[in-house]
């Protein structure tokens, strides 16, 4: 529990204990390659800590769109960096709730987390919306002290888990480009897609070039990335010549 004292979550929230790789195998309907994740690629998921109203003086969230009735922190022990995102998808379906899903391999650790909403189709289900995570982090990450909760909304739970996923949208943004402290959550999730979309014309571009025979057309494509290059620079807010 030590390790996650940088969140601030009250003592009341802790579980502490083990979530079995049969519920994934039972309700995840698992492919061959997934179950092959699980068992080779994951030691032990460790359910952290549960925060309800119940246990923690901040009530629940529900309107027409989404229900967040509590929050979960769980930890996912590895012990290798193979198929985190496909194994990160697998649990926040599984499990219905908002969750801080923290992986952990020797002393680094890397976040996940992604609103979710009441599936139309079946009101018992829940649809995940975007996922947002983090590189691998060293213990002394500027994100930990940002994760404290206790300089959260404590509104309801929507707006805590909202302040969560904004505090590491923001962080991430920030390794990549100088930015003041007056950045919503919002413009940096818009910020870093408009970024990773150029980033992937530029690496198709690039691709085609190297399969192109013609001057001409090897021409016309290194002008497309340059001025691609020179697209990002400006979002960086770097020299765009």
């Amino acid at each position: 529990m030590d390790d996650y004292s940088f969140l601030n979550i009250p003592d009341s929230c802790f579980i502490g204990s083990t979530i079995y790789k049969k519920l994934f195998y039972e309700n995840a309907n698992l492919s061959s390659s997934d179950k092959y994740l699980f068992t080779d690629i994951i030691n032990k998921i460790v359910w952290l800590y549960c925060l309800k109203p119940e246990t923690i003086n901040i009530p629940a969230y529900k309107d027409e769109v989404r229900e967040y009735p509590e929050i979960e922190v769980i930890e996912v022990i590895v012990n290798k960096d193979y198929g985190l995102n496909r194994i990160a998808e697998i649990i926040m379906r599984t499990i219905p709730y908002p969750m801080l899903l923290i992986f952990k391999l020797e002393d680094k650790r890397r976040f996940y987390v992604a609103h979710q909403r009441t599936s139309q189709s079946d009101s018992s289900k829940n649809t995940v919306e975007e996922f947002i995570s983090t590189d691998w982090l060293e213990s002394d990450s500027a994100l930990f002290s940002k994760l404290d909760i206790k300089q959260m909304r404590f509104t309801n739970f929507y707006t805590l888990y909202s302040d969560i996923v904004d505090a590491i949208s923001v962080y991430n943004l920030s390794t990549i480009m100088p930015m003041d402290d007056t950045i919503t959550g919002t413009e940096a999730r818009e910020l870093t897609a408009k970024i990773e979309d150029i980033e992937q014309k530029i690496i198709s571009l690039r691709s085609k070039l190297k399969k192109e025979t013609q001057f001409n057309c090897k021409m016309e494509l290194n002008i497309e990335i340059k001025r691609l290059e020179q697209s990002k620079n400006k979002l960086l807010g770097g020299d765009n010549e």
